[in-house]
């Protein structure tokens, strides 16, 4: 009987160490956020042109009122876009950072321009690699096609009825005026002074100095940084560096993602499917909706 309790006991050993170590890691899954509790940052990504503010305004809304959520990171891969879009974004970004203090880190990987370039100076942090493409700081209204001697070329004729001298400022049928042109000049001349302003405020460089920052070029990440455009070289892992020294973070962080809305092209190709926000169908109609949104906008920057 002692022989049989012994190889029951040696198999009840073995059995044990079989099990044990799965058994320890799914109880130390289960229960790993209570054990290796991890700070939650809010992620926003900004992609493609940029037409429309609302869907990241209320993501930005949801993690700076989220007091779970200790800094926001910025993921921008974007060429520009509207200028009002760009300066909407980026007062909403100061003014979320005003009521709900948190630190706010930029992490471009390869176009960070123009419109996009305005929003990410909102951030305390820019970071980005060497041969990113940066800056594109301008204005300039898009698409003035003259046509007006194509169609009188044609012998078509026309005409249009208005009220307000420079109602038609821009119309590609008609030939444009120099008063009409001083006045759009002045328009986008205004517009650049604005983003100018917020550029050298973010960022401390000299509005004196302007042309050598502001006159349009878009610049490599090495000569972003040394133009004082950017702050760091680097990728996720800088970022990340920066972002726990910046929230005081110990430890791993958890990574929150903003929700974004849908556009109404998404919903209608995908049926209301969340997954088709990644699909190339979506994709492709959203950069449509946003050419012809910028077509037509009052000013644009890019």
């Amino acid at each position: 009987m002692r022989f049989y309790d012994y190889l029951k006991n040696i198999f009840l050993v073995l059995i044990l160490l079989q099990i044990a170590p799965p058994l320890i890691r799914g109880i130390k899954s289960q229960y790993k956020d209570l054990l290796e509790p991890k700070t939650k940052v809010g992620v926003v990504q900004f992609k493609g042109v940029l037409y429309d503010a609302a869907p990241y305004v209320k993501g930005l809304q949801a993690l700076f009122k989220d007091t779970d959520i200790q800094a926001i990171l910025l993921k921008v891969e974007c060429p520009g876009g509207a200028s009002g879009t760009g300066e909407t974004l980026f007062n909403e970004i100061q003014a979320l950072k005003a009521e709900y203090p948190k630190p706010v880190i930029v992490l471009v990987e390869n176009v960070c321009a123009s419109a996009a370039y305005w929003i990410s100076c909102s951030g305390d942090h820019i970071i980005a690699p060497s041969t990113a493409l940066v800056g594109s700081i301008g204005a300039y209204f898009p698409y003035l096609f003259q046509l007006n001697k194509f169609i009188e070329g044609h012998n078509v004729g026309y005409k249009t009825i208005k009220a307000g001298a420079y109602k038609t400022s821009g119309d590609p049928f008609s030939e444009m005026s120099p008063a009409e042109q001083a006045h759009l000049q002045g328009v986008i001349d205004d517009t650049y002074a604005q983003f100018t302003k917020s550029v050298a405020q973010c960022r401390k460089l000299s509005l004196s100095k302007v042309t050598e920052w502001a006159d349009g070029k878009i610049f490599t990440g090495a000569q972003a940084k040394e133009l004082g455009l950017i702050d760091e070289l680097g990728s996720i892992h800088h970022a990340t560096a920066v972002l726990k020294t910046k929230a005081a973070i110990e430890g791993e962080i958890e990574w929150v993602h903003a929700r974004k809305d849908q556009s109404l092209w998404s919903k209608w190709f995908s049926g209301g499917d969340d997954v088709m926000e990644n699909s190339m169908t979506a994709q492709l109609m959203d950069g449509v909706c946003g050419y012809l949104e910028t077509r037509y906008a009052a000013t644009s920057v890019h």
